[in-house]
């Protein structure tokens, strides 16, 4: 998503200056290392390509982190669902998440928001990291965190994501649902001249990441009311 420095960062409808650091001083400032841990195995499965193939993911090398990640699919242009979640994602939704809209872990108003953010790791593509809290209905506070790496599908099209989405606090009665209280979106660039060629690795065929048509999650047909922008930085790309 190209944003010029008068509105890529939003707060409350106010504009302000664009944050830009480095796609490595932004890895270490992360504190949580699950969410460390996807970015390096993405990393390595770039091998110097703008994204990686979805066919490309083997959850035997990430068994420490299967409880906290999730597949999406963009369906359409603005449809994006869970193919596959782990238990973490179910706990705080207190049900089955595969099937189910990204958006369903958000507050109504946060929802406009979300899926302009989401689009953008399609479209851009952009590497999305979202801090978040869940204090609604006055539940204890919970914070959390969702990154979203992209990834190309069997197509060629980059409609295919992996991420992850961990929680600091008491989860208390689900479902929990969040608004966003930064998000950060870092735009994708190949590695090196000619090496974004489509690499046709195998197919992950480990129980866990074999993907079953995702069962259609149907919402209550509710409106989202506008409310304040969350902030938006946008840091600089992933060539380093």
């Amino acid at each position: 998503m190209h944003r010029d420095d008068k509105d890529s960062k939003m707060n409350n409808g106010q504009a302000a200056s664009r944050t830009v650091v480095s796609l490595w001083q932004y890895k270490a400032d992360m504190i949580h290392p699950v969410i460390k841990d996807l970015i390096a195995y993405w990393e390595d499965l770039r091998a110097g390509r703008v994204v990686p193939d979805r066919a490309d993911i083997d959850p035997r090398a990430m068994v420490t982190l299967l409880n906290y990640t999730f597949i999406l699919d963009r369906v359409r242009p603005g449809v994006v669902r869970f193919r596959l979640s782990g238990t973490h994602l179910n706990t705080l939704m207190g049900m089955e998440v595969r099937g189910m809209p990204i958006r369903a872990f958000f507050e109504l108003r946060a929802r406009s928001s979300l899926m302009e953010y989401v689009e953008a790791v399609f479209t851009g593509p952009n590497v999305l990291d979202l801090n978040l809290t869940s204090d609604a209905q006055g539940r204890r506070d919970l914070n959390g965190r969702m990154t979203v790496l992209p990834l190309r599908s069997e197509d060629g099209q980059i409609n295919r994501a992996i991420g992850a989405f961990v929680t600091e606090g008491h989860i208390d009665l689900p479902p929990r649902r969040f608004r966003i209280r930064q998000a950060d979106m870092i735009p994708l660039y190949p590695l090196g001249p000619g090496r974004d060629t489509a690499h046709k690795g195998p197919h992950a065929s480990t129980p866990g990441l074999g993907e079953p048509p995702a069962t259609s999650y149907v919402a209550a047909n509710t409106c989202e009311p506008s409310g304040s922008r969350p902030g938006l930085r946008v840091l600089k790309g992933g060539k380093d």
